[in-house]
């Protein structure tokens, strides 16, 4: 189990917030304490709390390749499937992780690497160059991925708590949805 955190703004400039998005990957910490990863600049922030399994010297997070920078929690099931299609079309790699294989896939494929991944997983990597993020959980949504848009600011995290953290967004109980809770025994 990992936790991935991310909060974009292209209107403001986040760095005075990096304290803040601390605290929100620390929330997270019971998801993985091998190792805490960061990736800033002015307008994203990026984190990964790490329970190393798998390469446990190369596998920490963010991850770079050219302009792509992902953090993932996950496990894929056919990581030397994916890898060998790769390799065969000319890439190279320095880890055993799965995370550089979906890195080095998205940038091959972009979107599409979806179709040719079998595993548990949530990721997100974000372009530099154009600007995008690229979000995606697995087919049955084992991996949690939670996001909020508002005002200018989009946040995601493995956990609602760290989302919250934000201050970006308040929690409130709508009647409608404590009678859903209530119906369902959600809690």
């Amino acid at each position: 189990m990992c936790a991935i955190c991310g909060w974009l703004n292209f209107n403001k400039d986040l760095h005075e917030k990096q304290d803040r998005f601390k605290e929100m990957l620390e929330l997270m910490s019971c998801r993985g304490k091998d190792n805490t990863g960061f990736y800033f600049d002015k307008s994203v922030m990026l984190g990964h709390k790490r329970l190393a399994i798998v390469d446990l010297e190369n596998g920490n997070q963010p991850m770079y390749y050219k302009d792509y920078i992902i953090v993932y929690n996950g496990e894929l099931y056919n990581t030397n499937d994916v890898k060998n299609d790769l390799v065969d079309k000319g890439y190279t790699f320095d880890t055993t992780s799965d995370t550089e294989v979906i890195l080095k896939g998205y940038a091959e494929y972009q979107e599409k690497i979806l179709e040719k991944l079998e595993g548990i997983f949530a990721i997100g990597i974000y372009n530099k160059k154009t600007k995008e993020m690229f979000l995606a959980r697995d087919r049955f949504g084992v991996k949690p991925l939670y996001y909020c848009n508002k005002d200018g600011n989009f946040i995601f995290a493995s956990m609602i708590r760290a989302i919250l953290k934000s201050e970006v967004v308040k929690p409130y109980l709508s009647k409608e949805a404590l009678g859903e809770l209530l119906a369902l025994r959600s809690f």
